[in-house]
């Protein structure tokens, strides 16, 4: 079995990784295990000793004859996930698992992203084979494509090249040729041997050159709309505009405090807002959020819309909101000069940064201002900005507030990677004018700092009084990845420690700073950590440095925030009575179900926003064929490197086989050799032309006009053969390393873009935690 596979078969959280390898080197070490390659096997002479054999070692893996015997019983239910090549994979919870397979007939009855339920049954080398038996949920219910009608059959033919048509009703919605919305249908039908989508026509979107359409195309397919069902609409409507004495009930009165909300020029919900005041040994930190569990009730219509999307997704020029926009930008968002519910962190942090007290309560307020991180930025640096000068002092006590805890983070081993944001930036008419980066301002990181310390401080107050919440994990980084960076840095100069801690990592961030190879770097030291995912079950975020931590503070745009809300009021609701051991497992079991379902949303979230900004980026550049520029080596992989064209912010990929007819992937060196004796390294300078736009499969190919220089390799790489492309050093037993597939294939080099750009942080849209 291979460590994923364990992973699922003991039960164990994906970020329990690390550990459970260290656990496997040790026991192969006092040889109760055999390592061959990636897998681990019970060494021939202990097999007799297990109870069944080998094959029953393990939970979750039954000999052929159990299998046989429990065939109609054995199913499992996870999510699909399909291949470009036609089969699929049914994952079990956690983002890296590999799961049952299916094979390409399986696959055509379902749609990628569907959780389905499977019946298993032995397949090739010994691993579990699914057969699909239905279809449990289905995130993707909209599908834009073109309708059609012949004779008295009417179809849509998608968008989305990985779908067949979708037979739908004739309307009059629409006409032959139109580009149309389509509510896919989910039944019985789906299952049968002449399964085929079908669907509703529910209206036109006019011009099929609309670039709006291909964003919703690509939203869609991740299960993502920009419409609410009627029954969630008519649940927000009916909640009244005023605050009535009864909701004010139970609640501290802080509509007398100077709270601020501090967010960017084109925010429009506004669930945070701060409030500094300095004391004698430190500072009392007070951060509101808008409390939407007031509104966002368990079970009701408003809430099961909002855990089905789990996160709002955040795009050029629109938002498609968790929550209607009646809560998101009205009730809920902590507009200035009107009374709102809030959930308060109220910290008192002493110089040092750490946090001494902290009482989390219900309250209702008014927010003194709406200012944007431009304004706060502006008064800092001395500048007069008439509307916001009042502000000064309120301003300068949150910046030396969070200097402090910024610090605090960093002495703990937190790591601060700070790489700019690159966003799109549309004309009037929605049209994509160019990439710009986004400076990163001292009013961020003002901000990001609160957020960070009612965080962690919420967080506590849980671990103090025993009770489930759901976590904000990130473990320790990958042992393997990071070993493979560590060779890497060395060859770039730069070394580690054995064993680094974020301490460690922090000295060679800042050691990197103004060379060449900063962002590469700094990005393949990214894909070494793990990734964050929510828990019931597992505490710790190793980026921050934190030993508890959990979010809090975005309820309007992520529903852990709303169940870590809602499970405040529960405990004030509960009084002195405290859970049973049985009620404290159940609670967990139940939380630890919504938590994968937040992580998954998260990452199919994070995927649509990677997609729309690399459609944007061939918009640009479709008319730009031919065209040549200068440009600098961002990643390698295995077919080819990318390049970021300079001062365009836009990335593009050179395949091997436009360089030489052989190339091999040093992964000791980092770099990409080919046989006529050329290199290329992350960070290098090259000249290339734009040469083909491939606006469906999101990818630019670009081709060198000036040869690479011969002889660049580093001392100690070896060049491939004449032969043919030769894996050479990444003979190995399994794939590649993850650091050299800086742009996994997966459909198109744009799919699996680098980590630190459009993602949301804690605190504000920056970098999520």
């Amino acid at each position: 079995m291979g460590v994923k596979e364990l992973l699922r078969a003991l039960g164990l959280h994906p970020g329990q990784q690390s550990e459970l390898k260290r656990s496997l080197r040790d026991l192969a070490r006092r040889g109760e295990i055999e390592q061959d390659g990636n897998r681990f096997v019970i060494p021939r002479h202990l097999r007799a000793q297990s109870p069944g054999g080998q094959a029953r070692h393990f939970a979750g893996r039954p000999s052929t004859a159990e299998q046989e015997h429990g065939r109609k019983k054995s199913t499992v239910t996870g999510t699909l996930k399909v291949n470009a090549e036609g089969f699929g994979f049914v994952q079990t919870p956690g983002p890296n698992s590999k799961g049952v397979f299916i094979p390409p007939d399986e696959v055509a009855r379902a749609l990628d992203n569907d959780r389905v339920e499977v019946s298993l049954e032995p397949g090739r080398g010994g691993r579990p084979m699914g057969r699909l038996v239905r279809v449990v949920d289905r995130p993707r219910e909209w599908v834009v494509g073109t309708y059609f009608e012949r004779g008295s059959s009417a179809w849509v033919a998608p968008r989305d090249a990985t779908l067949g048509p979708i037979s739908v009703p004739k309307t009059q919605l629409a006409r032959p040729g139109d580009v149309v919305k389509v509510r896919l249908g989910i039944g019985r039908k789906l299952l049968t041997q002449q399964a085929g989508l079908t669907g509703e026509v529910s209206g036109s979107l006019g011009n099929a050159d609309d670039r709006s359409i291909e964003v919703l195309s690509i939203a869609y397919a991740q299960g993502f709309h920009d419409e609410f069902p009627a029954e969630v609409m008519d649940e927000a409507d009916g909640f009244e505009s005023a605050l009535s004495d009864d909701e004010l009930k139970g609640r501290r009165d802080l509509r007398s405090m100077g709270l601020l909300t501090i967010d960017g020029e084109d925010a429009r919900d506004f669930d945070d807002a701060i409030y500094v005041e300095d004391k004698a040994d430190g500072w009392r930190l007070v951060v509101a959020i808008a409390d939407v569990a007031h509104y966002v009730r368990e079970g009701q219509p408003l809430d099961d819309e909002a855990l089905r999307r789990a996160t709002s997704v955040y795009l050029p020029g629109r938002v498609l909101p968790m929550l209607p926009e009646r809560l998101s930008n009205g009730l809920c968002s902590l507009k200035p000069d009107e009374d709102r519910l809030c959930m308060v962190a109220d910290m008192l942090i002493d110089r040092r940064g750490v946090t001494t007290a902290c009482d989390v309560y219900a309250a209702v307020m008014c927010s003194q201002a709406r200012c944007t991180y431009e304004e706060v930025h502006a008064v800092l640096s001395g500048q007069d900005v008439p509307h916001r000068n009042r502000f000064k002092g309120a301003f300068e006590r949150a910046l030396k507030l969070s200097e402090c805890l910024r610090q605090m983070r960093k002495e703990r081993g937190a790591i601060e990677f700070d790489l700019p944001e690159t966003r799109v930036e549309l004309d009037s008419e929605g049209q994509p004018l160019r990439m710009v980066r986004r400076e990163r301002l001292e009013s961020h990181r003002l901000i990001e700092e609160c957020m960070l310390a009612a965080n962690e401080a919420v967080a506590r107050y849980f671990k103090q009084r025993k009770l489930p919440t759901v976590n904000r994990f990130h473990g320790e980084p990958d042992e393997e990845k990071l070993a493979l960076f560590s060779t890497l840095a060395g060859a770039y100069g730069f070394s580690l420690p054995s064993e680094p801690t974020g301490k460690d990592l922090n000295a060679l961030l800042a050691q990197l700073e103004g060379h060449k190879e900063q962002r590469g770097l700094n990005q393949l030291l990214l894909r070494s950590m793990m990734q964050a995912v929510y828990s019931s079950e597992q505490t710790g975020h190793f980026g921050l440095g934190a030993t508890d931590y959990l979010h809090f503070t975005s309820p309007i745009r992520r529903y852990p925030d709303l169940l870590v809300h809602r499970l405040l009021k529960a405990l004030w609701k509960r009084g002195d009575r405290k859970l049973s051991q049985g009620e404290r497992e159940e609670e967990t079991e139940k939380l630890e179900a919504l938590s994968v379902q937040s992580s998954e949303r998260e990452r199919a979230a994070m995927q649509v926003e990677r997609e729309v900004v690399s459609f944007y980026q061939c918009v640009l550049m479709q008319d730009r064929v031919g065209e040549t520029f200068d440009g600098v080596v961002s990643g390698l992989s295995e077919s080819g490197f990318f390049v970021e064209l300079k001062g365009l912010f836009i990335e593009g990929m050179v395949r091997a086989e436009t360089v030489s007819h052989s190339a091999e992937l040093d992964t000791s060196t980092g770099t990409l050799l080919f046989g006529g004796g050329e290199s290329v390294r992350v960070g290098q300078d090259v000249k290339v032309k734009v040469s083909a736009v491939n606006l469906q499969r999101k990818r630019i190919d670009l081709e060198l006009t000036e040869a690479l220089k011969r002889g660049g390799a580093p001392a100690g790489a070896r060049l491939p053969s004449e032969g043919g492309r030769e894996q050479g050093n990444q003979r190995r037993s399994g794939p590649p390393p993850q650091w050299a597939r800086l742009k996994a294939k997966q459909g198109g080099q744009q799919k699996n873009r680098r980590v630190g750009g459009k993602q949301k942080s804690d605190g504000k849209r920056g970098r999520r935690r």
